[in-house]
């Protein structure tokens, strides 16, 4: 397929203590082009459709025709305007995130600091030179992009895994629920699982399933005049006394001052 090169229609710095005064926010507008910018320091809020991203230069925000958007101010940025309508280009930046977090603010601030450069007085050999930036910029940006869909993906993956994993553990409390028998359920290795499982809950699995057979416990000892040895039995403890020593663990007393301390204050 031809690559259909963009047609260029301003290039340059915004900014809005010299672009907006008296306002608090922009007025929301249509885009009728794509508008990429690199914010240039921390400052207000983007708003771009649904999506809302507090500004940073830690990031490229794309906008596409068609879309409303509308910024709270302060905000300062590189930015360039371009007119695709259709090609190989028009789909790859369509299909870049309104908002790419790319940890790489020093190569795009020298992409635009060059395109800034070349672009006032353009002489013919400067738009060659002003078409090739703006593709190393769209290439930087559709790779960096990527990335980020694909850790994004990854990260969703993650957290369907671990979804999966606390239901289980709720629903099978008396089952074997190691870190090595739960990584392997999940797909994982022991020491992602581990990782990803603390990142995504705050604890341990150990400390979470410990959490959870208390919590049943705690539930059965006045609900029921099981002992507590059935009780141990039914949460998956490995046995009474290590039952007693994890609840007084976590709830501060013995399962049976528990359960004499409920129930005096629910004759109370």
């Amino acid at each position: 397929m031809e690559l259909k090169l963009p047609d260029i229609v301003a290039i340059g710095v915004y900014n809005s203590a010299l672009a907006v005064k008296n306002r608090a926010i922009t007025k929301n507008r249509k885009t009728t082009m794509f508008e990429i910018e690199l914010p240039i320091e921390k400052g207000g809020i983007s708003y771009i459709n649904s999506d809302t991203m507090a500004i940073d230069p830690d990031m490229v925000i794309c906008a596409k025709p068609g879309q409303m958007r509308h910024t709270k101010l302060p905000y300062k940025c590189y930015y360039i305007h371009l007119m695709v309508t259709e090609g190989r280009l028009y789909d790859h930046l369509t299909d870049i995130p309104n908002y790419v977090k790319t940890g790489k603010y020093e190569k795009y601030r020298g992409i635009f600091q060059r395109l800034c450069e070349h672009y006032e007085g353009a002489t013919e050999p400067d738009e060659i030179l002003l078409q090739s930036l703006v593709l190393e910029l769209i290439h930087t940006l559709i790779n960096d992009s990527k990335k980020l869909l694909s850790h994004e993906r990854v990260k969703r993956s993650n957290y369907k895994a671990i979804e999966n994993t606390i239901k289980y553990v709720r629903e099978n409390l008396t089952s074997d629920l190691s870190l090595e028998v739960m990584a392997r359920r999940a797909g994982f290795t022991p020491v992602h699982f581990h990782n990803v499982f603390k990142a995504s809950t705050g604890k341990t699995l150990r400390e979470y399933v410990e959490e959870q057979r208390v919590k049943k416990a705690a539930s059965l000892l006045i609900t029921t005049d099981d002992t507590l040895a059935r009780i141990a039995y039914e949460c998956g403890f490995s046995s009474q006394s290590y039952f007693s020593y994890a609840f007084k663990r976590k709830m501060g007393k013995t399962p049976r001052e528990y359960a004499k301390e409920v129930f005096k204050r629910y004759g109370e």
